[in-house]
């Protein structure tokens, strides 16, 4: 019965990616929704996040799945939460939000203090500042699941084979690349690696996207309290901290604009290390709940040469990361770029 039992496991692990898929997938996705998208770039605003988040990002896992043949319900671990992992994850979510606030913030800051300015773009503050409802499925559904079975599906399944730890900590880092934005980077990668390792660890991918989800509604919903509905936030802001406000408390303490900033950089670094703290302890306690049912990818030898084909995708993201560098420095040569991407911060 143990031999029986052993051979279907063979059989069962060959039927799930491998890295060299999850590379070759990154490498085509990357590459594919850069160039790609310019082809559907008239299409209505709010209409054309929910296409490309779809044709882009969802599209191309499945079918991949589908032309190698890997079972589907296994490779996306579409297997549905228990109710106390779903508990957590809505207990973890108000605290991931706040670290990666905190993260943000002080990332922010760091990108003011080597650049001189910061970019803020307002594309997606627009898509947030529907109604609350609308919003929430632009911003929070649509992405929550189309980027999850990108991420947390193929992605992250192939890379297993590598190792548990290495396939959470890759698959986070490459979602965290992915935005575009390295204003952003600290944040979404600390959303990639929290779900990476629910998902993980409860075999389903559903907790993932509630993780995503929750992430991404919370914000969406106190941008659409502060904000209200039908703001008009397209225009980009250079200088987010320059404010009359913040230049006026600086006064009164007696500090510079950039000591009052680095003030507030180490209290942000604090809260962020106490929520890191809290959501530790949480994942603690997932971890004891699945300690006998975690479901663990067959590790193949080997495996690394495959991440070889996402090299096309990640030099395509540093291309684009640097030409963000070189426009926060005011060099043309970065606009340039960008402009080829049809990628614009101004």
């Amino acid at each position: 019965m143990d031999i029986f039992s052993a051979e279907n496991n063979v059989q069962v692990s060959k039927k799930l990616p491998k890295t060299f898929d999850s590379a070759i997938l990154y490498s085509i996705v990357a590459l594919y929704y850069i160039f790609g998208s310019q082809l559907i770039a008239n299409i209505r605003g709010e209409i054309i996040l929910v296409v490309s988040e779809i044709i882009f990002l969802a599209l191309p896992p499945l079918l991949l799945a589908l032309i190698r043949g890997y079972d589907i319900k296994t490779t996306f671990r579409l297997k549905a939460p228990k109710p106390l992992e779903v508990l957590l994850m809505l207990g973890i979510s108000p605290f991931m939000i706040i670290a990666g606030f905190c993260a943000g913030m002080t990332a922010l800051v760091a990108v003011r203090a080597a650049f001189g300015r910061v970019y803020l773009a307002g594309e997606i503050n627009t898509f947030m500042a529907h109604n609350l409802f609308v919003s929430l499925f632009l911003v929070a559904v649509v992405p929550a699941v189309c980027e999850e079975f990108l991420f947390r599906g193929m992605i992250q399944r192939g890379l297993e084979r590598l190792g548990a730890g290495w396939g959470i900590f890759l698959s986070g880092i490459l979602f965290g690349l992915f935005h575009f934005d390295f204003q952003r980077l600290a944040a979404q990668t600390l959303v990639g690696l929290l779900s990476a390792y629910v998902v993980y660890r409860t075999g389903s991918i559903f907790n993932g996207m509630i993780l995503h989800f929750m992430n991404n509604g919370l914000v969406t919903l106190l941008v659409n309290l502060v904000m209200g509905t039908g703001a008009s936030t397209g225009e980009v802001v250079t200088d987010p901290f320059a404010t009359q406000e913040l230049m006026d408390l600086a006064n009164q303490a007696g500090m510079s604009l950039n000591q009052l900033l680095g003030l507030m950089s180490g209290v942000f670094f604090i809260l962020f290390i106490f929520c890191l703290l809290v959501i530790m302890g949480l994942l603690t306690v997932l971890r004891s709940m699945t300690k006998s049912t975690v479901d663990k990818t067959e590790e193949i030898k080997g495996s690394a040469k495959g991440l070889l084909a996402g090299i096309p995708g990640l030099l395509i993201i540093i291309i684009v990361y640097v030409s963000l560098g070189l426009t926060l420095m005011n060099n043309d040569l970065g606009q340039k770029i960008l402009k080829i991407f049809e990628l614009n911060l101004n």
